[in-house]
């Protein structure tokens, strides 16, 4: 896609923040942000859309940059804060008046944290499910030993250079998409390499929580490939008692089940 003159001046130059698209956008109410994982839109929150909407919520889910119908500029590097501006900008457009939860799945939640980070004034409560920390581990063998495959995973992927061709995936290709159920088009395919790179490869979000106060909920399946568990004190230390950890039953998708527990989590949120 060729540069707009008003791209090229307003977003690439002055470095104002995209808007993104919203995939859903239902209720009145209290707000509930909701951001996919990579490779994904947030048509993937459907489930935990229907169980929310007969309660009186707004509940918004986005399309993050590069995804959906959200923009896909190729010069933009796809890096945290990137995703984060645009979610930032995006729940400003809508003037909702009061804090959000904001829900994380999978790489929307090192997403999440960063808004949190930039902007705690837009935000109530975490609900963080599945999030893949690979950075600031606990000096373990165990989680040293799983770290370095899954990055090894992901690096192999980002130095292929592959381009997209879905009747010539590679074995690492067919293997992340079997785990983790990406949905990743020709159009889609430059800003899933360079969020996996930029975002979840290169990531700092263990350092980000720390420094936030906000109340948050991990949540981790307990068959999930991909993610890491432990306790919040191991992970980021005793003084750090607003963060809540559990684990349920679930792979790296959110499945009604998940759903049920990621709305349940929202809910206790909304009434604290």
């Amino acid at each position: 896609m060729t540069l707009t003159i008003f791209d090229q001046f307003w977003h690439r130059t002055l470095g104002r923040p995209y808007g993104l698209a919203k995939a859903l956008d239902v209720g009145a109410g209290p707000p509930v942000v909701l951001l996919h994982g990579i490779g994904r839109t947030g048509q993937t929150w459907q489930h935990v859309m229907e169980l929310l909407a007969p309660l009186p919520r707004r509940i918004l889910a986005f399309d993050l940059l590069g995804f959906g119908g959200s923009p896909k500029p190729k010069w933009l590097q796809y890096n945290v804060d990137d995703h984060a501006r645009a979610v930032i900008r995006s729940i400003g457009k809508e003037k909702l008046g009061q804090p959000v939860v904001l829900v994380g799945h999978s790489m929307g939640c090192l997403v999440a944290v960063r808004v949190a980070l930039l902007r705690p004034d837009l935000v109530k409560h975490l609900v963080l499910y599945e999030m893949p920390l690979y950075d600031g581990l606990p000096e373990k063998r165990i989680y040293r030993l799983r770290t370095n495959l899954y990055l090894k995973l992901y690096k192999r992927l980002i130095r292929s250079d592959l381009k997209f061709d879905q009747a010539k995936l590679h074995l690492t290709e067919r293997l992340t998409k079997r785990i983790v159920g990406f949905e990743v088009t020709n159009e889609s395919w430059l800003p899933f390499i360079r969020s996996l790179e930029n975002t979840i490869v290169k990531q700092s979000t263990a350092k980000d929580i720390k420094q936030l106060d906000i109340a948050m909920d991990v949540i981790y399946g307990r068959f999930d490939m991909l993610v890491i568990r432990g306790e919040p004190q191991a992970f980021f230390g005793n003084e750090h008692d607003h963060i809540t950890a559990h684990t349920i039953r679930a792979r790296h998708v959110i499945t009604p089940k998940a759903s049920a527990f990621i709305v349940e989590r929202v809910e206790a949120a909304l009434q604290s």
